[in-house]
């Protein structure tokens, strides 16, 4: 965008990846850009790619622009674009019109196609991959600035932890939070909390805690508490197997000397949630957290092999079995 708003404006543009929500931000941004709203109605053409004739296409990329400087055409779906189709399009590259932008988005698209990487050679090509679970605060963070909402660091960090790389729910639940506190209010830790149904009650740090000291029944108690609250349990393993996965890399931490600012962004949690982090690590052995990874590893492949009327037995197993390596 920086650069479309210079003046530096290519012929073809190339928008893909799988994470939606940015990908359709800047498609939006882009054609407010290229497109004044005056004459949009006459310059913008959105076509997809499985009813594309490729002789309608041409009549309408060569089409001059009506009370404008150049006009716009947005092709979709371009993963589903036969190779006919690409073959008859790449008469562009041959004779491109001055006058004409080709905007073309896509999900899944196959860069080793050769209309597609003559389309990025010739143009400008932008990808955009789901966050890994590392990258979830940061991408909170850019989509409730664009979104103009205030968010605290803390509950950028729990809904991170909650939700985990899963840009389309992150966006459900920013909407709901949005509702919750009311346009223009800060969303605070406490809303997350209310909201996404992360209580104290229910907490993943509580579930491990009780897994490390061995009481069974609260831990099957702070189980099916997520799975009240509609948890998946595959998603119920995976938070915990995560924390287990922190507490082993915050014990190789604690000796080292760094400062909390310093552990904390290591772990890639917010100093807010350090010093529970940092308690659990010290109260538990290295053997006793691979012992329960190993078990958490078994219960996700039993879960996912053996469907749902198995449920109930595996979880059951899994609270055993690591209440017993206590």
């Amino acid at each position: 965008m920086a650069e479309i708003a210079k003046g530096d404006v290519r012929p073809f543009y190339l928008v893909h990846g799988d994470e939606e929500y940015e990908r359709e931000a800047l498609v939006s941004s882009m054609i407010k850009a290229l497109v004044p709203a005056q004459t949009r109605d006459f310059n913008l053409d959105v076509l997809r790619a499985e009813r594309l004739e490729v002789l309608d296409f041409f009549q309408i990329y060569e089409t001059y622009p009506m009370m404008a400087e150049s006009r716009l055409i947005v092709l979709r779906d371009a993963e589903a674009l036969t190779t006919d189709q690409c073959r008859g399009l790449e008469r562009v590259f041959a004779t491109p019109v001055e006058t004409s932008r080709l905007l073309v988005v896509g999900q899944k698209v196959d860069m080793r196609r050769k209309f597609f990487r003559e389309f990025s050679r010739r143009g400008r090509a932008l990808e955009f991959r789901p966050p890994y679970d590392n990258q979830v605060p940061q991408w909170l963070q850019r989509y409730a600035k664009r979104q103009g909402v205030k968010i605290a660091p803390a509950a950028v960090q729990l809904l991170s932890q909650y939700v985990g790389a899963k840009p389309r729910e992150l966006v459900s639940e920013i909407e709901k939070l949005v509702s919750f506190v009311g346009v223009g209010q800060p969303i605070t830790a406490s809303a997350v909390e209310q909201v996404a149904g992360i209580t104290r009650e229910a907490s993943v740090f509580d579930l491990a805690d009780a897994l490390g000291k061995g009481q069974g029944k609260l831990a099957q108690k702070l189980l099916q508490k997520f799975l009240s609250q509609g948890e998946e349990p595959t998603r119920a393993v995976a938070m915990v197997t995560r924390h287990f996965q922190l507490l082993l890399k915050a014990k190789g931490l604690i000796d080292q000397s760094l400062s909390r600012d310093k552990m904390a962004a290591e772990l890639g949690v917010a100093p807010f949630f350090l010093p529970g982090y940092l308690e659990q690590a010290q109260r538990r052995s290295a053997a006793w957290l691979w012992a329960g990874l190993s078990a958490l590893s078994e219960a996700d492949w039993r879960l996912k092999s053996q469907g749902r009327r198995q449920e109930h037995l595996v979880l059951d197993l899994l609270v055993t079995k690591l209440c017993r390596k206590h």
